[in-house]
C-alpha cells in the first residue's frame, strides 16, 4: 500500500461515528504491520484525538507486539477516551503483560466505563492470574460493572467466587447482575 494511501485512511480515522472507524481499522488491519510506524505517531498525535483514540485501537487490532508500550501509556492519559481506547487495543491484542495494569484501571479509574472495558479486555487476554481483582469488582458500585464482573468470573471459572456469585443471584438489587451471576454459576459448575 502506498504511503499517500495509508496516510489517507489513517486521516480517515477522525471521524464521529463509530462504525465508519471500525470500517477503516478493518482495512488497516488488511494493511497489516507496514502501517504500525504510522498508527504509532498518530497514537501519540493528541492535537488529533479522535484519529489518535482509533489508532489506539486500530494497533491493537493488527497485533504486533512493537506497540504495547504505546498502549500501555495510553492507560495513563488524563482523557478518559484515550484510556479506553487503549484498553481495547490491549484487549485486541491478548497482551497478557498487561493485565497487571488493566487490574489497577479496573479496581481504581473513577470512570464506571473504563472499569467495564478493563474487564472487557480481562476477558479477552483471559489470564486466570487477576481473578482476585475481578472477583473485588463483583461489589463494584456501577451495576454494569457488577455484570461484567460476573461475566468474567464464568469465562476464568472463578471458583472461589462462587459464594459470592450465589449471593449476588438471589440478592443483586439489578436484575441484569442476577442473571449474569446465574450464567456465571452455570459455566463454573
Amino acid at each position: 500500500m502506498s504511503t499517500t494511501t495509508l496516510s489517507t485512511l489513517i486521516e480517515m480515522l477522525d471521524t464521529q461515528s463509530d462504525k465508519a472507524a471500525e470500517k477503516i481499522i478493518t482495512k488497516l488491519v488488511g494493511v497489516g504491520k507496514s502501517a504500525i510506524p504510522r498508527l504509532m505517531e498518530a497514537a501519540k498525535n493528541d492535537q488529533k484525538p479522535r484519529i489518535q483514540k482509533w489508532a489506539l485501537q486500530a494497533l491493537g487490532a493488527i497485533g504486533d507486539k512493537r506497540a504495547a508500550p504505546l498502549l500501555l501509556n495510553a492507560l495513563d492519559d488524563e482523557r478518559m477516551t484515550v484510556r479506553l481506547h487503549a484498553l481495547r487495543g490491549l484487549g485486541k491484542m491478548k497482551y497478557k503483560k498487561g493485565t497487571k495494569k488493566i487490574s489497577i484501571l479496573l479496581l481504581n479509574d473513577e470512570s464506571g466505563g473504563i472499569r467495564v472495558n478493563a474487564l472487557y479486555a480481562l476477558m479477552a487476554i483471559k489470564d486466570p492470574s487477576i481473578l482476585p481483582q475481578i472477583q473485588k469488582s463483583l461489589s463494584d458500585p456501577q451495576w454494569y460493572v457488577r455484570q461484567n464482573a460476573c461475566v468474567a468470573c464464568g469465562i476464568l471459572n472463578a471458583i472461589k467466587a462462587k459464594p459470592k456469585l450465589k449471593k449476588m443471584s438471589n440478592s443483586d438489587e439489578r436484575k441484569a447482575v442476577r442473571n449474569a451471576a446465574l450464567e456465571a454459576l452455570s459455566k463454573i459448575g
